[in-house]
């Protein structure tokens, strides 16, 4: 079994190829660990290191015992406080006078009254989308994709006059009824 494996061709480039895939990767390492763009990026590494740990936020890391008194006597941790407190006051103001989210609120209470006119909508574009799709693409559309893209579009337009509320479809649902315990 040696003497096969020794004179094989096959093991023998398998062999060959890993060892030149491992001075390849030896090769790399070095060019890489003895580049400018390696030494340069250790050194930019090692500054940030230090620049952090003089800094605020690099003090405040470094503090074992809990102080609260470090951080209410600072004018910086103050002003962000400050400006939080400013801008949520803002935004909040804004989303109660706003005119868009009063629209966005009525719109969500009538699509909550009218889930079976939106799920139609949904399918009669749908349904319309794919059939333009079809067209442009030149897609053929055999007769049981035809029949069913019908029975598809003649339930959505019926949907659309539909006139239940999410309360009446959930009592009238199978799926959505809660069963008796």
């Amino acid at each position: 079994m040696s003497q096969i494996l020794g004179t094989s061709i096959t093991v023998l480039l398998w062999r060959q190829l890993f060892r030149w895939y491992g001075q390849i990767e030896q090769r790399v390492d070095f060019i890489y660990l003895n580049s400018q763009t390696f030494r340069l990026t250790k050194r930019v590494l090692e500054s940030i290191k230090a620049c952090f740990r003089y800094s605020l936020l690099g003090r405040i890391t470094e503090i074992k015992e809990e102080n609260p008194e470090i951080l209410g006597n600072s004018r910086a941790v103050q002003y962000l406080i400050d400006s939080y407190k400013g801008w949520k006051d803002k935004v909040i103001y804004y989303s109660k006078t706003s005119s868009t989210i009063s629209l966005a609120k009525d719109t969500q209470r009538e699509l909550y009254l009218s889930p079976v006119r939106i799920i139609s909508l949904i399918v009669v574009i749908a349904i319309l989308v794919n059939v333009a799709l079809s067209v442009i693409l030149q897609k053929q559309i055999e007769l049981w994709g035809f029949l069913i893209r019908v029975l598809f579009l003649f339930a959505g337009t019926a949907g659309l006059s539909c006139e239940a509320d999410w309360p009446a479809v959930k009592e009238s649902s199978i799926f959505l009824r809660k069963t008796p315990e």
